[in-house]
């Protein structure tokens, strides 16, 4: 069984042709392995040029380096062989490594891991390792980066604390009820839950941004064939992504395009037109990857070609609907408005449920409204500054949505005058707040956390 008392070794940077590779070592053997190799004890942070050996044996040269623990990356004395780079340098010396006794191989993000049990760093930043080598765009870099410095951890520190102090005082006011009422009866528990409800609700905004940062948002380009999907998707990625012709059903597939809105990255999706006589069997299979990207899709746009009247736009849209119930997350855009609008589709825009949407007009060919849907686009995904935006991710955004869930029934419940009730609730949402920070954990949610990184983090 592998211990967190093992010495660990992994390669720490990409296999393949490079200048150099780090073979990183921690672990109470560190220093062993530095001195089998190198016959060096090295002093700490000072680098030395040495010929790898092993049994007398070269397997490389390059720099050792000796990071002492606590202060080191993982908390542990810590080695670093810098040698050349390739498939094949780096492994001999990381099997010169490994043979050393008490020594294995790194499980994948085993080293951030010890970073976290050793209060080298809380959860979030240890997560926000993983999230900056990932990052899609150089808002997401920057976000994963203010995660890593603490900005979330601080974020949630405040809530936290807002939260131990307001239960102090609450329990005061059970404990010794004749020296403490004053709280209650003031409306200074209606005022601090107030102030922490709000301070909770706008951590979840950011948070929210920050899984678009993450995992990028996705927009999905729904509608009736040759409503002008394919063009738009075209036009929005700058390059011939998709087919294009006059033909109805030409796109089969799904297709996709990686843009960015505002440094934030968009997966733009354009999907088969759906309709409920497919032509062939492929045409009904690209129907049902359609339906399938609908019900993923951060925002639907939907296509009405505004030069033709299609009289199967309402049941195509209510199709849509279907997989899309949140109508906010559905935008209309009337395409190829260069050949004008046809009196048939202006009468269906101002009906029911068109004119209660968003609606767009644009024209590939003249370029009209493309700058004014990219503006709606970042309005709708609710794109804010990169300053002061964190990185997060999905476990993080389910946690804070449950505290925010317990703090306002806290305060429906202390309108009622039951501070017992009240205060267990708001110890749930603690703990849940407890659950992203690493203040209440388990070794199933680290497991599961930590599998994702590469093996030399």
């Amino acid at each position: 069984m592998n211990s967190i008392e093992d010495t660990i070794a992994a390669i720490a940077t990409p296999h393949g042709r490079g200048g150099i590779a780090v073979i990183r070592v921690s672990g109470s053997q560190a220093l062993t392995v530095a001195k089998i190799l190198t016959n060096t004890i090295p002093e700490p942070r000072k680098a030395y040029f040495k010929q790898f050996k092993l049994n007398e044996i070269i397997v490389d040269e390059g720099l050792l380096l000796y990071f002492p623990g606590p202060n080191s990356y993982t908390g542990e004395d810590v080695i670093e062989f810098q040698g050349h780079g390739g498939n094949v340098a780096p492994k001999r010396v990381l099997d010169a490594v490994l043979s050393v006794d008490g020594v294995r191989q790194a499980e994948p993000g085993e080293f951030t891991r010890r970073a976290f049990l050793n209060n080298k760093m809380d959860l979030t930043a240890a997560e926000a390792v993983e999230d900056l080598i990932s990052a899609g765009s150089d808002s997401a870099a920057k976000a994963a980066l203010a995660s890593l410095e603490g900005v979330f951890a601080k974020n949630l520190n405040e809530l936290s604390d807002r939260i131990t102090n307001f239960r102090v005082r609450l329990e005061a006011c059970l404990d010794f009820p004749e020296e403490h009422e004053d709280f209650f009866e003031s409306g200074k528990t209606d005022l601090e839950l107030n102030e922490i409800e709000s301070l909770a609700k706008r951590t979840l905004e950011v948070a929210n941004q920050g899984v678009i940062l993450n995992e990028g948002a996705k927009i999905v380009l729904a509608g009736s064939p040759n409503a002008g999907k394919s063009s738009l998707l075209n036009a929005l990625a700058g390059s011939d992504k998709a087919i294009v012709t006059n033909i109805p059903g030409t796109t089969r597939d799904v297709l996709t395009a990686s843009i960015e809105i505002e440094g934030v990255p968009v997966v733009i999706t354009d999907t088969a037109g759906i309709r409920d006589t497919p032509s062939d069997e492929i045409e009904a299979i690209g129907i049902k990857k359609a339906i399938e990207e609908l019900k993923k899709a951060n925002l639907v746009l939907f296509m009405i070609d505004g030069s033709s009247f299609d009289e199967d736009t309402l049941e195509t849209f209510n199709r849509v609907k279907d997989f899309e119930s949140d109508t906010n997350r559905i935008m209309v855009v009337v395409s190829k408005s260069d050949k004008g609008l046809c009196s048939e589709v202006a009468n269906l825009l101002k009906e029911a449920p068109f004119r209660d949407l968003k609606q767009i007009t644009t024209s590939t060919k003249t370029d009209n409204g493309l700058d004014n849907l990219r503006k709606e686009l970042s309005d709708a995904l609710g794109i804010m500054p990169i300053e002061g935006v964190f990185i997060a991710r999905r476990r993080h955004v389910d946690e804070l949505k449950v505290a925010y869930d317990y703090i306002t029934r806290a305060i429906d419940i202390i309108q009622m005058g039951d501070l017992v009730l009240c205060a267990q609730e708001i110890r749930e949402a603690q703990d849940h707040l407890g659950t992203i920070t690493g203040a209440v954990t388990s070794d199933d949610i680290l497991g599961k956390i930590f599998s994702t990184f590469c093996i030399g983090k």
